[in-house]
Formats: C-alpha cells, sequence, structure tokens
C-alpha cells in the first residue's frame, strides 16, 4: 500500500487543510516541521499483524512447458489467489469466480519457470481486487496474522513424542507449510532454543501448559496466535488434533490441514471486508507529539481496508483525518478496536465522524 499524506483532502475538497489552533502543543512551527517530516516517514513497518505476504504471486506444479499447461497454471493459480484473498476455502470452486478464472491470463503480469519445474505467476493485484468488488466479494489484504505452530509427533526413541522444530522437515509438516501458502497465512515454527527457555523440553511440558500461557508466550516471541497440535506420526496423512488460541479464540479441530483452515477462517472472518471504498472521517483527541502523530499515522496506513489517509486539520490535541476505507465505516470501527491504540472518545463526532482518543 502506498503511504499518502497531503496537505489537501484527498477526494476533491479544495479547502487547504487549517491549523486552527496556533498555540497547540506543538506550536504552529512544530506542525509546519511535523508535515513536512510525514512524507518521509514512509510506509508503515511490518508488525506481527501486518504481514505483507505476496498474495497474488503463487507457484503452481505443471507437468511440462507447453502454451496449454501453461494456461491451465495460470487457472490453477488464480484459484490460490482467490483462496488467499477472500478468505474462503470454497472459492476455487465457487461458479461465482469462474469468469475470471477463464480470463487468468489476462491478469498476469509475468510468469517464470522455478528450478524444480513449477510453473511462478505474478498477477495484478490490484485489478483482481477492483474485479471482486464488482461482485461483492470480501477482500481479505494486507493484515495477515503470525501463527506460532507447536506440534508434537512422534520422537526418535520408541514411545516417545516430541515437539516440532523449523529445522526438523518431515512430511507432516511440508503438508502444514503447504495448507498454509495455499490460505494465505504465515505460520512460525519454534527453534530448540525458543522451547528451552518457555520450559517446553518436551512433549508432556506442552500437553499439561495452559494454552492461555502459551498464546502470551507466543506474544512475546512476536507471534500473534498459537496452533497446538497433537500427532499420532510424522506422515502427510497423520491424525492431528489441534486447538487454535487467537485473542479470545480457543477452537478445535481435526486433520492435518484443518489447523491452518482454523486459523485462516477465524482471520478472515475478522479482516476480510465486502464492500466499495468510502471516505471516512476521524478525528482523534490526545494527539500531543510528533510520536503520537506518527503512531496514528501508521495506524490508519496499516490498517487492512484504508487504501488512503489525509490530514484534514490540527485544532489543539486533536487531529482529523480523512480515511478512504473498503466497506465505510463499520469495518474501520470493527479493525481499530482490535489494535486497542484508540479508545473510542466520550464526546460524539460531529456530522457522523468518528471520534477517537489515543490511548497512552
Amino acid at each position: 500500500m502506498v503511504f499518502y499524506t497531503t496537505v489537501r483532502p484527498v477526494l476533491g475538497d479544495r479547502q487547504m487543510m487549517k491549523i486552527r489552533h496556533p498555540t497547540s502543543p506543538f506550536g504552529w512551527r512544530a506542525w509546519l516541521a511535523l508535515l513536512g517530516l510525514v512524507a518521509v516517514l514512509g510506509p508503515a513497518p511490518r508488525t506481527r499483524a501486518d504481514q505483507r505476504l505476496d498474495l497474488y504471486q503463487v507457484a503452481i506444479p505443471v507437468p511440462d512447458r507447453s502454451d496449454a499447461s501453461r494456461d491451465t497454471g495460470f487457472r490453477d493459480a488464480m484459484r490460490v489467489v482467490l483462496v488467499r484473498v477472500t478468505g474462503r476455502l470454497g472459492a476455487a470452486s465457487d461458479p461465482t469466480f469462474a469468469p475470471l478464472v477463464g480470463s487468468a491470463g489476462r491478469y498476469v503480469q509475468q510468469y517464470r519457470y522455478a528450478i524444480d519445474g513449477r510453473l511462478v505467476v505474478g498477477f495484478d493485484g490490484g485489478a483482481i481486487e477492483r474485479w471482486l468488488t464488482g461482485v461483492g466479494a470480501p477482500i481479505w489484504g494486507r493484515t495477515r496474522p503470525i501463527t506460532l505452530v507447536l506440534l508434537t509427533a512422534p520422537g526418535a526413541a520408541a514411545g516417545a513424542a516430541a515437539i516440532v522444530t523449523g529445522d526438523a522437515p518431515s512430511d507432516l509438516k511440508s503438508a502444514i507449510d503447504a495448507q498454509a501458502a495455499l490460505r494465505g497465512i504465515e505460520l512460525r515454527w519454534p527453534t530448540a532454543q525458543q522451547l528451552q527457555a518457555d520450559g517446553l523440553t518436551d512433549a508432556s511440558a506442552l500437553q499439561t501448559t495452559d494454552p492461555r500461557t502459551l498464546l502470551a508466550d507466543a506474544t512475546r516471541a512476536g507471534a500473534d496466535a498459537v496452533l497446538i497440535g497433537h500427532a499420532t506420526d510424522t506422515s502427510a496423512n497423520a491424525a492431528v488434533q489441534w486447538l487454535f488460541e487467537y485473542q479470545t479464540e480457543a477452537e478445535p479441530a481435526t486433520g492435518v490441514a484443518a489447523g491452518v483452515d482454523r486459523a485462516a477462517d477465524t482471520y478472515a472472518s475478522i479482516y476480510a471486508v465486502n464492500g466499495a471504498t468510502v471516505p471516512v472521517e476521524v478525528a482523534v483527541d490526545g494527539v500531543r507529539t510528533l510520536a503520537d502523530y506518527a503512531r496514528v499515522q501508521r495506524l490508519f496506513a496499516s490498517t487492512t481496508s484504508v487504501s488512503r489517509v489525509a490530514v484534514l486539520a490540527v485544532h489543539a490535541d486533536t487531529v482529523r483525518w480523512r480515511l478512504l476505507v473498503r466497506g465505510g465505516a463499520g469495518p474501520l470501527v470493527r479493525l481499530l478496536s482490535l489494535d486497542g491504540s484508540l479508545q473510542p472518545a466520550a464526546q460524539p463526532g460531529v456530522g457522523g465522524e468518528l471520534r477517537y482518543r489515543l490511548r497512552p
């Protein structure tokens, strides 16, 4: 996403931005400097829940390099993109999207063949999102929480089980990673050092630890959620029991791919948004420093449904923004509540604007 900042409203209003209170805590000179600096602050940095996965690049197995195989590969790759971007596993076979799948070649920006023979396809994401918006489909943007996987499986010793680490390849781990790639979510596997630090020295320690404690450990390690599993073996067809912990969610699932699907479905229910892009005005109180301003600006810029951010006015410690938001105010309110940096202000906004106070 491009990080837009301007002293003019972005939606055709020719009124210049007004700094209405020259005795604000910044002082007018500081505000002018601030507005000049914002342009070089750049895109919002990657955060745990803002993983910029390349949703529109897909690697697909093909039997050969013929034109027919290539065109079939384009369509198969588009089906993967539809699953990732709508958040719906059934999107790959949904007849609603058949015209888009059938014309997949029109949306290809580049393609190549990998060393292993797979066809690597890069699509025009903007064009695909416009098509999906036109048919009223949900769009799950760049907000892709990181999921820590804590999975036990039989070890080398007879009857023993161990927690699978990132450097321990197996058919089971490969199958789980492949499902994550299909759904467009990022998994993080633990290292032996991380397990040791968290006191998870063996499978029994994992089984006796409260899942909420494991979620807290995962959060401290830079993840957003934890997927806890117990497998009967390390094959791609192993029986696996999962428990997914995210925020207030605790959901069981059964099957190799079921844990990943549970995580992806939960994320999509929160972050996938329907509807056209419309303007929403937001007032934020308690913006007293340059750091406060940058914090709010970057929060808006990293919110999955927001496509453009512009300042309208500054008055004392209140800054008013105009955002272009997919789906309007409703999805924006829901997503901002998940972050927790802004709390609804005691005094409602004027003329339908949203009003918040920045938490210290």
